[in-house]
């Protein structure tokens, strides 16, 4: 964590020196990791990191404190082996004098906006990833609090957007209220209205839809929805699934094998390659290492009785397809929890710049797919600043100058009568699942 601010003094010294002055600036990350404080202001620890193996079988641990059932009921947020629920309650257990010593426990846009200004704080959407905040009285969940051992007088209570004072570096004001990388690209997206789904196609990607209350049912929880926090005090409804990395990854190994491919390279490859020819699960665990992934697709689509993709555009194709195929059964789930159709999709981040995968997605579900922004998470990180500076008075008017100033390109539904065949194969044959 201390390396990562290092890198945030110096990027916002160079930024100074080219460009001047700046009105303002705001910090967003990914979710769940933390930081605690002890009572003399340094950190006790370097972080709770998501990507830690030994934190592996925790929340089954946990489950014997509080049911599962339970645990999603007071929060309303998916189960993944990384939310600091459970890497809280392994702190706790193996470093039990932390809670004596403990001052404040901030999650890792709070970290940093406490390294820039001295501030500490605690953003409501980033808080909302923890699966520790009651998402009815969207404030710390007693029982879940006590079941970790953090001591609740210790834990700061959930903020919306704020300026938090000049930074060290520079002087240049810090803005809080969209600290969840999330929850800042779909601020950053100018959705209109609630039968309108976004898909953030980063890495990972995110589909999902805005609603006033949030979802919890025996059905959201079984398909692994989450609700999350919205900047301006709405609920994310949305699940994970694996995104763009597996094209990221790709392209480092095709660079090991000494193909250096860029990735307009690649996504023209894609687009001159026969489609639909093999769909694989996106979510299948052993695409989630780092390594040979084209070798791996080619082992499951081998397993599953399918063509191995063998080109550069043949991965490709089988990645966006299927990323395509993942977002429709994605859509169908979320339309059964809410009860609401889908009439248009928003795809922001890096593949909103993929033409093929947006065209793919388009007729795949059936909905007409506006592309963009790519850079949904620095509109939407900007957005709240300027809400905070009150040159808007809420998301939906920084929405409105979002739609009148950016580009959105649109991709039409074409018609395809063996899709639907398809698709339902696909769900047979590889029991395509939101696992």
């Amino acid at each position: 964590m201390l390396g990562i601010y290092q890198r945030l003094e110096e990027m916002i010294r160079a930024a100074v020196a080219r460009y001047g002055a700046f009105s303002g600036m705001a910090v967003d990350s990914w979710g769940t990791d933390a930081v605690v404080l002890d009572r003399t202001g340094a950190l006790a620890t370097n972080g709770l990191s998501t990507r830690d193996q030994r934190f592996k079988g925790l929340k089954e641990e946990f489950f014997r404190r509080v049911p599962e059932s339970e645990i999603y009921e007071r929060t309303g947020i998916q189960f993944l082996d990384w939310n600091t629920l459970y890497l809280a309650y392994a702190l706790m257990r193996d470093r039990p004098w932390l809670a004596e010593a403990m001052d404040r426990l901030l999650f890792a846009p709070d970290c940093f906006a406490y390294l820039l200004t001295g501030e500490k704080v605690c953003d409501r959407t980033i808080a909302s990833t923890s699966q520790m905040l009651n998402a009815r009285t969207r404030s710390w969940d007693a029982r879940l609090l006590a079941a970790t051992g953090l001591p609740a007088e210790r834990m700061l209570e959930p903020q919306g957007i704020a300026c938090l004072g000049a930074a060290r570096v520079s002087g240049i004001p810090v803005y809080m209220g969209c600290g969840h990388d999330t929850a800042a690209a779909v601020a950053g997206i100018p959705l209109r209205e609630e039968k309108e789904f976004y898909i953030i196609a980063g890495s990972w990607a995110m589909m999902g839809v805005e609603r006033d209350l949030p979802v919890i049912s025996d059905t959201a929880r079984t398909l692994g929805f989450s609700n999350e926090g919205s900047i301006d005090g709405r609920v994310r409804f949305l699940k994970n699934s694996m995104g763009m990395w597996l094209i990221q990854e790709s392209r480092r190994e095709w660079a090991r094998q000494g193909k250096e491919l860029s990735f307009v390279d690649i996504a023209a490859a894609s687009a001159c390659s026969k489609p639909y020819r093999s769909i694989i699960d996106v979510n299948d665990p052993r695409l989630q290492a780092a390594g040979d992934v084209p070798g791996m697709i080619g082992r499951i689509c081998l397993e599953s009785g399918q063509p191995v993709p063998e080109t550069v555009g043949e991965v490709a194709r089988c990645i966006s397809d299927s990323l395509a195929f993942k977002f429709r059964l994605l859509k169908e789930q979320i339309e059964l929890c809410i009860a609401r159709p889908c009439a248009v999709i928003h795809v922001a981040a890096g593949g909103s710049q993929d033409a093929t995968l947006c065209q793919t997605i388009a007729d795949v579900t059936g909905c007409c797919v506006y592309a963009g922004p790519a850079e949904a998470s620095a509109f939407g990180n900007c957005a709240t600043q300027l809400i905070a500076q009150g040159e808007f008075s809420d998301l939906s008017q920084a929405r409105e100058m979002l739609r009148a100033s950016l580009p959105e390109t649109v991709y039409e539904p074409q018609s395809n009568e063996r899709l639907e065949q398809i698709y339902l194969d696909a769900k047979t044959r590889i029991g395509l699942t939101v696992a």
